[in-house]
């Protein structure tokens, strides 16, 4: 372990340099500083998170595999810190799919060692440059703490047309062309209309690429968890199926590019197992029983009022993926007949006004889990 080099007097730095290899550290400064750029350097994330905080740099250079806190984890921090500053990823073990990884969570660059002298200094002047444009267009603190975020505060046609820039000199970083770049964003659009049709939700078409955004990152942090591992190709499946409630298209052909596994592959091991659903499904699902018993005691009333209440019919979904309502069979509780099923809780024969209170209850709850995960 090795001590930063850091001016806290100064209460600045143009660039941060975080890695536990004394050596690298100490080539980066000496590189920095000899081109007029303040550097500061950290030996691990946990003291790169504290100095990013006091000295706010423009430029982080951060590796990837530390002990304790990652790279990956500091790039996480970093833009909530402070979204103007630029990461720069270097590293030992550089792949495709860390370098994707890397700039899914933020990195403007990717640097494998050894790098030379004009590759950082090439980079870090980019990244300063980008610093300054994003401070540029940035919204005041106020309205960020008022709950608007950058993207909703950069609305005019040149403020996105910048970020599109950036995120094509991202894709330029990894040896990929505008053309592939453009290709990509069609197909992406593709899926989200096809996802939209799906749905029936053909209008909403920015509240839908913000949902087909959502779901391939949860693709995304599916697959690192299993370490890009095409044998966990089933695991994969069931885990994006837990979250998302079931596998749309886009999910199946982002698994498919990301493991490299034929479409064809994943639809057969989708339409072999129960568990997995290649259709719309809500994220409570309503049984009602239909068997004998429940039958004879006013099945066909309870799923009325339940279709009344929700405005979908056995075998439907709800537009705002919230319920399903199904018929089984038997759910094994006939001494409760009618009976109703949501998760894990059984509701013996609810009235009218005691479904209403069970639908907004569970509204509530999905808010409130909804609130949880944005507040983390």
């Amino acid at each position: 372990m090795h001590d930063e080099k850091s001016d806290p007097a100064a209460g600045t730095a143009d660039v941060l340099v975080i890695d536990d290899e004394q050596s690298i550290c100490e080539g980066c400064y000496q590189t920095l500083e000899a081109d007029g750029y303040r550097t500061s350097t950290a030996p691990d994330g946990r003291k790169g998170l504290e100095l990013i905080e006091t000295l706010h740099p423009k430029v982080v250079v951060v590796d990837l595999k530390m002990p304790g806190i990652t790279g990956m984890e500091v790039l996480a921090e970093v833009s909530k810190i402070d979204p103007t500053i630029v990461t720069i990823v270097i590293t030992g073990y550089g792949s495709v799919e860390s370098a994707v990884e890397s700039m899914k969570v933020g990195a403007y660059d990717y640097l494998t060692k050894p790098f030379g002298p004009e590759q950082l200094l090439e980079s870090v002047k980019r990244g300063m440059e980008l610093s300054e444009k994003r401070k540029a267009v940035s919204p005041p603190a106020a309205a960020v703490d008022a709950g608007t975020t950058v993207d909703d505060a950069a609305v005019d046609q040149q403020t996105a047309a910048l970020k599109g820039l950036e995120l094509l000199g991202q894709y330029y970083s990894l040896g990929l062309d505008k053309r592939d770049f453009l290709d990509e964003l069609v197909h992406l659009e593709t899926e989200a209309r096809f996802h939209a049709e799906t749905l029936g939700r053909i209008k909403e078409r920015k509240k839908i690429l913000r949902e087909v955004l959502r779901n391939l990152r949860v693709v995304d942090e599916v697959i690192a968890q299993y370490e890009y591992s095409k044998s966990a190709v089933l695991q994969v499946m069931l885990e994006v199926q837990r979250r998302l409630n079931w596998l749309p298209r886009h999910t199946l052909k982002w698994i498919s590019r990301r493991l490299k596994i034929s479409l064809g592959r994943l639809y057969t091991i989708a339409n072999f197992y129960e568990a997995l659903s290649l259709e719309p499904s809500g994220a409570y699902l309503i049984e009602i029983c239909t068997g004998t018993a429940c039958h004879v005691r006013g099945a066909a009333r309870l799923n009325a009022s339940v279709s009344t209440l929700l405005g979908i019919q056995p075998g439907q979904t709800d537009s705002d993926m919230m319920f399903a309502l199904k018929n089984v069979h038997c759910l094994g509780c006939c001494a409760l007949a009618p009976v109703m099923k949501i998760g894990q809780r059984y509701y013996s024969n609810p009235t009218m006004k005691e479904l209403e209170g069970i639908f907004d209850s569970l509204r509530r709850e999905m808010q409130d889990h909804a609130s949880l995960e944005i507040a983390s």
